[in-house]
């Protein structure tokens, strides 16, 4: 914890350019970035909150290009008109307010909340976290490893589709994708060797990731 403090106390203002510091991470400079008025996230990043994923390392953007939003096991419940969700109301606010033309949901092979939902029920100790995994539809099974299942897709890549069928089923999403303003994908990262795969909604499966995933590819996930 003494170093966390040390880096927040001691962190350097940004010169006027921020793109031209090298090392970003080193000094932190760039942070100031983040509060520039005006600034506007490139996409919203929805994630594990498992510390190993670390968006902005991922995607190798700088502070304020991305609105990010974890959670245990990246998951995103299904839709409720009479929820009070933080997760809908991240999402309203990155949509509406913000109007980020991308929402970027990543999960990961080592996910340790995957690991908890091998267990039928949780822990009785965590009655929140067995609440929450709960919400997450698909569960693994207790021989569950990363070796392709049913429909070649990984129990893990199964949890992530399910998190993103989720996500199509709020309203400032879906209108969104039904008015071409949004584009929404679904990424795996993997903990051990370090690449990222994309769902190909035309193939049905997941691939590396392209330069680009056309607009056409993403919202029809």
């Amino acid at each position: 914890m003494r170093t966390l403090i040390h880096s927040a106390r001691t962190l350097s203002p940004a010169p006027a350019d921020t793109r031209a510091v090298d090392d970003r991470t080193a000094d932190g400079r760039a942070a100031v970035e983040a509060s520039a008025p005006g600034a506007t996230p490139r996409a919203l990043f929805i994630t594990c909150s498992d510390s190993r994923v670390v968006p902005t390392l991922l995607t190798g953007t700088a502070p304020g290009e991305l609105h990010e939003l974890r959670t245990a096991g990246h998951i995103v419940p299904r839709y409720r008109s009479d929820a009070h969700c933080a997760i809908a109301a991240t999402l309203e606010f990155a949509l509406g307010t913000l109007q980020v033309p991308d929402v970027i949901l990543c999960g990961h092979t080592d996910c340790t909340a995957l690991t908890a939902l091998q267990d039928d029920p949780p822990p009785a100790e965590l009655p929140l976290a067995r609440n929450w995994f709960t919400r997450a539809a698909h569960r693994p099974g207790p021989d569950h490893d990363h070796r392709s299942t049913g429909g070649g897709h990984t129990p893990e890549q199964r949890h992530l589709l399910a998190q993103l069928h989720h996500l199509r089923t709020y309203p400032c999403v879906s209108r969104r994708l039904a008015t071409r303003r949004l584009r929404v994908h679904a990424w795996q990262y993997d903990d051990l060797s370090g690449q990222t795969l994309g769902w190909d909604a035309a193939s049905r499966a997941f691939r590396p990731l392209r330069p680009a995933l056309p607009a056409a590819l993403a919202s029809t996930a």
